[in-house]
């Protein structure tokens, strides 16, 4: 499968454009997590599946839920998982997809967000971390892992960084507006606000976990 798309239950006002106003056009299908599962059956969209505590959901939502989806993956609060984590292992368990589309995973709390970022980082997550696609209304973020890339520029966005989340080796950005040539660090370091000349961005580097974020204000 080419796309899968996973809808946490982060705030509405972080949700891009096309969660309100044409989500029925997005392809592939969905796996909600908490109230963002609830959040699809509003807009006309039975989730695959459901999953996570639920706990910021009444018991009457959640029997909405369990009604209308074949299948509801409820979670007591006391787990070692977030409910993204949860989503993402069942997409790549059931789909095995080429990419996978993570909406309201940057808004809201800052140690839920953490958590998706350094999800590069667990053994679980190696074989497809650089398939994550984290959509805000602000903010894209995808994982790349060593090698040379073409960045494209996405509509809307007027910034692009680049962070290396951990040690990085010979990390190149060649033509964007600020140059890099050859660094080397073993600390993250966060190379903000850059921006495109063209349609595209070229960079690359040797070793560690780079993510590319594009954004605006």
């Amino acid at each position: 499968m080419k796309r899968v798309n996973i809808l946490l239950g982060g705030p509405k006002s972080e949700y891009p454009d096309e969660l309100s106003k044409s989500i029925k056009g997005i392809p592939g299908p969905w796996i909600g997590a908490d109230r963002g599962s609830l959040y699809l059956l509003e807009q006309g969209i039975i989730p695959d599946i459901a999953i996570g505590d639920f706990d910021s959901i009444n018991k009457k939502e959640q029997r909405l839920l369990k009604d209308n989806i074949a299948d509801f993956k409820k979670f007591p609060p006391e787990k070692d998982d977030t409910d993204s984590e949860l989503c993402l292992l069942a997409a790549r368990e059931k789909y095995n997809a080429q990419e996978y589309y993570v909406y309201g995973a940057t808004g809201g709390r800052i140690d839920h967000f953490l958590v998706n970022l350094f999800l590069p980082f667990d053994p679980r997550f190696l074989d497809f971390y650089d398939k994550l696609y984290y959509k805000s209304a602000t903010n894209t973020i995808r994982f790349c892992k060593p090698g040379r890339y073409k960045i494209y520029h996405e509509n809307g966005m007027k910034y692009i960084a680049f962070v290396n989340l951990g040690p990085v080796t010979h990390l190149n950005i060649y033509d964007a507006k600020y140059k890099l040539k050859d660094f080397n660090a073993g600390h993250p370091v966060s190379w903000a606000s850059n921006e495109f000349l063209g349609e595209t961005i070229d960079f690359g580097f040797e070793s560690g976990i780079v993510a590319v974020i594009q954004s605006k204000d």
